[in-house]
């Protein structure tokens, strides 16, 4: 992945401060920003990515034609590039396991790329977020926008059991985790753990621990942490751990993100 050109760029930031704004969930990434183009890549997580203010081009392959679209879906593991020009954008990434994902490719379509159109969008609210105006609530209420108000997320009031499983998680997180574990210490057992974790929370256990030690390692990043002081911050092995764990869900390395620190706003989500 490439950034668009200065003049682009330069031109964008006196829109948008600061550069980059980042919202995380337990299930979920929203990356606002200036434009910028994508090589052909794929990734785990699937994928709405917006124009804010103009169209965007994406295709299928470099054997593929290009198509302008206000925005496009992209189902995991999906081959793809696009093309931002000098747009800023707004893409979501949903966890592939994730009831959201499951709504999304329900509502979107799996297996290929779907074209949508600005009717379908909740630009005004991600234009506030890009500029710095929004904030979580905000952030919260694009997504549900972006995939449907009966979309599930992660609730406000957890079953105490549950909420007792959380806690556990999040304090074992170096630890090899298994249902079994998880359901001691929660006092629950796996079966109801296995259906009502995955229900409520929104994803699958081990996608959650996944996507919590991410977010342990971006913390760590922006935080001033190197990259392997990162990894090893969120129970992996080791930076290149870290690197192909995060590629493999969003189809870029973390430098991308930790190049220019200080151009990023970052909101972690509970």
């Amino acid at each position: 992945m490439r950034l668009a050109g200065s003049r682009s760029l330069n031109k964008l930031a006196a829109m948008y401060s600061p550069t980059f704004h980042l919202f995380l969930w337990p299930h979920r990434l929203l990356f606002l920003g200036p434009a910028f183009d994508a090589q052909p890549h794929r990734h785990h997580a699937a994928q709405l990515a917006l124009g804010l203010h103009d169209r965007l081009r994406v295709r299928g392959g470099q054997d593929q034609p290009w198509q302008e679209a206000a925005a496009f879906y992209v189902p995991p593991d999906v081959p793809h590039e696009f093309d931002a020009g000098d747009t800023p954008c707004a893409l979501l990434y949903l966890d592939p396991e994730g009831r959201e994902c499951e709504d999304a490719c329900h509502r979107f379509g799996g297996g290929r790329i779907r074209l949508l159109d600005n009717h379908e969008l909740p630009l005004a609210t991600l234009q506030r977020l890009a500029s710095g105006d929004g904030n979580s609530p905000d952030a919260e209420q694009a997504c549900r926008e972006l995939l449907g108000q009966g979309v599930s997320t992660l609730r406000r009031n957890l079953d105490p059991r549950l909420q007792r499983a959380l806690t556990w998680l999040d304090e074992h997180l170096d630890d090899e985790l298994g249902n079994r574990a998880v359901a001691h210490a929660a006092g629950v057992s796996e079966s109801w753990l296995s259906h009502h974790f995955g229900d409520r929370v929104g994803v699958p256990i081990r996608r959650y621990v996944l996507w919590r030690r991410l977010r342990l390692a971006i913390e760590a990043a922006l935080g001033g942490a190197s990259l392997t002081d990162a990894a090893h911050a969120a129970g992996f092995s080791d930076s290149a751990h870290l690197t192909r764990t995060f590629r493999d869900t969003f189809g870029v390395a973390p430098s991308f993100l930790f190049g220019d620190r200080q151009a990023i706003r970052a909101h972690f989500i509970s």
